[in-house]
This record gives C-alpha cells, structure tokens and sequence, in this order.
C-alpha cells in the first residue's frame, strides 16, 4: 500500500529510507532530510516491509504537515535491496540516494552532490567522505566522531577490491533503466553488487569533502553475518570480474 501525494514541481533528489525495527531512528532520519538546503526539491520514500514497530505511523503524522514524504509498506518481510527497488521504481527525482535511517547528513549534503552531477553530465554515480559515530542518534552538526573515512578517487580496480562508495552515494536514477535494480537476493552488499555492475561501463566522483555522518551500528547485516558478507562479496566479484 502507497500514500502518494501529488506535487507540482518535480523533485531532483529522492531519498529512500528503508525503515524495518528502526523507530527509535526514525524521527530524527525524517527531521535530517527535511532540514536539507534542496528543501521541496527532495523527496523522501520511506518504504516500510513488514516492521513489528510503529514506524508507519510515525511517517504519516510527519506526512500531515510535510507533502514531500511518501510511505510504501508491505505486510511482508523485504531485504533492504527489495525495499531499495521499490522506492526506486517509484522515485520522481532525477538522482537517487539512499538515507539509511540510522545516518545524518551535512544541511547542504544532497544539494552539493546533485549540483556535482549536473555540472559532470558524464559521471553516474558521486561519494563523499563521512564522519563515523558509534554514539546513536547524533546528528551532524554536534557530533562527537570516533574517526572519518578517507575515500580514494574513482579507479576501477580498486573498487573490485574493496567498496569505497560509503553508506551515502547519489546516482542518477536513469541509471536503473540501463542496468536493472539491485539484486535482491542480496542481503547485506547489494548496493557493492550494482556499484560493481555499473562501474564497468560508467565513471564515478569522489567530492573530497564530509558530507554525512555514519553510525556504526553493530546490528548491521554486514556485520551480524560476516561469512554471508564475504560469499556475496566473493559471488559479486566473480560476477564482474575487470576485463571480462
């Protein structure tokens, strides 16, 4: 089921949340996004599966004053790449992101990475640096880091050797026409899986700058299930191997 409200002017940036036992997150991801420069030119799909807590009705009371949100929910369990699929088919921007609920941005974050993407018609895909917060809920402006990556440039080989792209990429969403969605049988490097489908073909961007903060939840697929992690990162790579 969709609550879609219908707007006049076409957002450039959609921000999916994909929301699933993430309440205590929720508000203060939904007051990040809004509190973004690009303003009514976001838009926000929050695409909740089957989550036992109460982040749908937290989404529509924000929906009552804010006509930019949408809401997505199935009654079933999704991995997160499903949930991802979804609010891409249905974004309206022209340049995708994902907002993990548990991540903060800089106020101006989304607006810098898509004025990169317009001013670089040839780039698919920008980066950025991040803060890193072992403390929850923190947003970025008063936040008290433990570290910060330090992201190479775009080279394609280094990127088949570890995922630099971070938790918090921009892409354009035409992107998806080309070469499918992420594969949803994926359940903890999806968003690796397409990184490396589409970087054969197309260029990536790192801005050298901390644009997000990210929190080091240890609960994190990635991390509560590392020989899955390293059979989809194995299965991924051999998928596109440099030079085949």
């Amino acid at each position: 089921m969709e609550q879609v409200v219908e707007h006049s002017d076409q957002p450039v940036v959609t921000a999916i949340v994909s929301a699933y036992k993430c309440e205590r997150f929720i508000r203060g991801c939904l007051d990040d996004l809004l509190a973004q420069s690009l303003g009514e030119r976001l838009e926000i799909i929050v695409v909740e599966t089957g989550s036992p807590e109460n982040e749908r009705d937290i989404v529509r009371e924000y929906q009552q004053e804010h006509e930019t949100i949408r809401l997505i929910t199935t009654d079933e369990r999704e991995t997160i790449y499903s949930a991802w699929n979804r609010g891409a088919r249905a974004a309206r921007g022209r340049y995708l992101t994902n907002a993990n609920a548990d991540d903060r941005h800089r106020h101006d974050a989304l607006e810098v990475m898509a004025a990169t993407l317009d001013a670089n018609p040839q780039v698919a895909l920008v980066y950025a640096n991040a803060y890193v917060t072992a403390t929850p809920c923190q947003d970025f402006a008063t936040c008290t880091p433990i570290g910060r990556s330090d992201w190479p440039a775009f080279d394609r080989r280094t990127l088949f050797t570890y995922n630099f792209v971070g938790p918090q990429p921009m892409w354009r969403a035409a992107l998806h026409e080309r070469y499918g969605y992420f594969d949803r049988d994926f359940e903890a490097i999806g968003d690796y899986e397409f990184w490396l489908r589409i970087a054969r073909t197309e260029d990536f961007l790192l801005i050298p700058d901390v644009l997000g903060l990210y929190f080091m939840a240890p609960e994190t697929a990635e991390r509560r299930d590392p020989q899955r992690s390293r059979q989809e990162r194995l299965l991924a790579r051999r998928r596109y191997r440099i030079g085949e």
